[in-house]
């Protein structure tokens, strides 16, 4: 009896040795750049679209964290993985001073044109947070709408009552029409990132069929979840009439997905330039120092498979603003090639 109740003490005593082993977190540097791994393996949505695996970059950069377990050198560590390894839009530190001062040099920066229209070709009706829309001046029977981004402020923290939300496309589309718009410009050059949903239901007001327009596919253990988006008419339509569709470098995420939702429109041109390539939605991830970071916890693709990561969607025709756009020229080739289109 006395051997068994000492056999049960040692089992207990190391139940709860092993326990606290479990449930122990490292919060020094090096414990903190493991578990940013921990989360590009679980959660990071594109984590097998690259020429390595999360481990191989571990492994990579291990010994420099061990050489020099420092805040100051796990933030330089983690801003080069992020920018010259990863090179994905969506994976970025959100670091506090004075470790956001941390210059980390980028290597083979994106040659994207990343141009903000200045609109002096549109005679503007109305300029909200969300929105700038108005007329072609030279043509007037031409619509323009700016989209500046799909943020939850814009349609709500989630779909429920996404209506009340997106409203004002329609008051703005209702107006346009009784101006005698006949065409219409929609202009995605706004760094447009927000949730799945919003680009959906502002894209139903410019469709005129239902269709499956995106696949999106979540982390899972060692798969993925696949999600199949579709998309029908809502609300106050411009249907049927011919509609450019402008992108460029900062078009992005909730911009790609809006062009990928209006692809599947009749009587559609896109123009302008690749689009960044950063499919999906992003998280927050937190490490134990207080340190935040992004990644995407979604992959969003065309119907058909085809992918568009880093990539980038490239229009029909390719026109570009170059630097000078905005400091000696005026002049946005983009929008001149569409109204030559529209004409």
């Amino acid at each position: 009896m006395k051997k068994t109740k000492f056999i049960y003490l040692v089992f207990i005593g190391i139940f709860f040795i092993s326990c606290g082993r479990d449930f122990s977190v490292d919060i020094s540097p090096l414990g903190d750049y493991n578990l940013f791994f921990e989360y590009l393996k679980n959660d990071y949505a594109c984590r097998d679209e690259h020429s390595f695996t999360m481990e191989e970059l571990k492994q990579k950069y291990l010994p420099e964290i061990k050489a020099d377990d420092t805040e100051e050198n796990l933030a330089r560590i983690l801003q080069e993985i992020c920018l010259n390894e990863l090179k994905d839009p969506h994976v970025y530190m959100l670091l506090p001073h004075p470790f956001s001062e941390i210059h980390v040099e980028v290597k083979s920066p994106l040659k994207l044109d990343y141009s903000i229209p200045l609109c002096n070709e549109i005679e503007i009706l109305d300029e909200t947070e969300f929105y700038i829309y108005g007329l072609v001046k030279e043509s007037k029977e031409i619509g323009y709408i700016y989209i500046k981004n799909f943020i939850s402020e814009l349609g709500g923290e989630s779909s429920l009552g996404i209506e009340e939300g997106v409203k004002k496309i329609d008051e703005m589309i209702g107006i346009l029409i009784q101006k005698g718009v006949n065409s219409m410009i929609l202009d995605m050059r706004s760094n447009a990132g927000g949730t799945s949903y919003i680009p959906r239901y502002i894209a139903q007001r410019f469709v005129n069929e239902p269709a499956h327009y995106m696949t999106e596919y979540y982390p899972e253990g060692n798969g993925f979840i696949k999600k199949e988006w579709t998309i029908t008419p809502s609300g106050k339509g411009f249907r049927t009439q011919k509609i450019a569709l402008l992108s460029n470098g900062l078009t992005g995420s909730g911009g790609e997905m809006f062009l990928l939702a209006l692809f599947n429109r009749k009587n559609l041109i896109h123009i302008g330039s690749r689009t960044i390539g950063a499919p999906g939605n992003i998280v927050e991830k937190d490490l134990s120092n207080g340190w935040n970071f992004i990644i995407s916890n979604s992959r969003t693709e065309y119907p058909n498979g085809k992918q568009y990561y880093k990539i980038g969607i490239i229009p029909e025709i390719i026109v570009e603003n170059d630097s000078t756009y905005g400091v000696t020229s005026f002049d946005d080739k983009v929008i001149e090639r569409a109204i030559m289109e529209l004409k």
